[in-house]
Parts: C-alpha cells; structure tokens; sequence
C-alpha cells in the first residue's frame, strides 16, 4: 500500500516537472501545468479514497471505551453524594442509550429512585459530572462486566456490579432537572 503511495508521488512529481524549470513553473505552461495538477489532485484524491478503505478493512471498526453518566436522587438537597454509572459506549448519547437497557440501572431507578405515589423518581441527570472515561473521584457503579455478558452469549459467568469507595462532593446540590434520560443535554 505504500508503495503505492510512492509511485504515485513520483508520478504526478514527473508529470509537474515537465512545466516547471529548475522548480518553478514556466511561463507559458501554466495552463497546462494548472490543468495537470487538477488532474492529479483527483487521482490522488481518489486513491487516498482506497487507502483508507484498506486502511480501516484493517484496523477495523473503533471500539467502544468507558462513559460515566451521572445521577443525583431526592437526597441531593441534604448533599449526598450522586450516584455514577460506567458503561462502555461510543459517546454520551450512546451511553444513555446503553445505560437505559441495563437491568441494574431499572434496579436501582424502581429501588433508590421510586417514589411510593407512583408519580416517577426523583432523580436528576447531571450532565457536568457524565463524560468520557471512569470517575476521578466518588462513587461508582462499573457495569461494564454485566454489559459484557449481556452482549456475549458465549459467556455465562455472573458477576455483580462492583462500586468504588464514596468521596465527599465539594460542589453544592444540583438545581431540579427533569428525570428522564431523554432530557439529557449533550456536551
């Protein structure tokens, strides 16, 4: 491939040189060395076009990396700590979508989130505290092993979901935000 890559170089080098003299174009031959350099930028265009194709057919598709997507319940006005997910996911919206199909998510939404009157959780998104990579501080739940399993059917090992020691948060409560996943803001 990149051998290619060289000749091709050196072709479109040798089809220049002939307008040019001693590096600079000549004169006269502009237009025809302005109609060869169009011609060569397509060719050139068109083979990058195949050298990433091999290029990605080799490397294949990126894979997926740790996403920590951040809730706070109704405890937050007395300032207790909010409650982190991991999975792994593409992006944020990724993430949400992922998190939303876990069955220790729904768990801990209907067990630590529910309200007796049945009018929802109140539970708050925090998107300052959901982004790419695991947390650097606080609580987490890493679901990354029951993700795993969800998505092999090969495997068939059970594990828990393994949270890391709580710290205390510095911040102040997070302000009401709406308790759907959907209501999520991007970055």
């Amino acid at each position: 491939m990149l051998t290619s890559c060289k000749e091709l170089a050196d072709r479109h080098r040798a089809i220049l040189d002939q307008y040019r003299d001693e590096g600079e174009v000549i004169e006269d031959k502009y237009a025809d060395y302005d109609e060869a350099r169009i011609s060569t930028a397509i060719e050139a265009s068109d083979h990058l076009d195949t050298v990433v194709s091999h290029l990605a057919d080799l490397i294949g598709p990126p894979k997926p990396s740790p996403f920590t997507l951040t809730f706070a319940r109704q405890e937050r006005q007395s300032g207790e700590a909010p409650t982190s997910f991991v999975v792994n996911a593409m992006n944020l919206d990724d993430a949400a979508r992922i998190l939303a199909g876990h069955p220790s998510w729904h768990e801990w939404y209907l067990d630590t989130a529910g309200t007796p009157d049945a009018k929802g959780a109140d539970i708050v998104y925090l998107p300052e505290q959901s982004h790419p990579s695991l947390p650097t501080r606080g609580e987490y739940v890493d679901l990354r092993a029951e993700q795993e399993r969800t998505t092999s059917p090969a495997s068939s090992t059970k594990q828990t979901a393994q949270a890391r020691p709580a710290t205390t948060l510095t911040t102040s409560p997070p302000a009401p935000a709406p308790a759907s996943l959907a209501a999520r803001t991007s970055h």
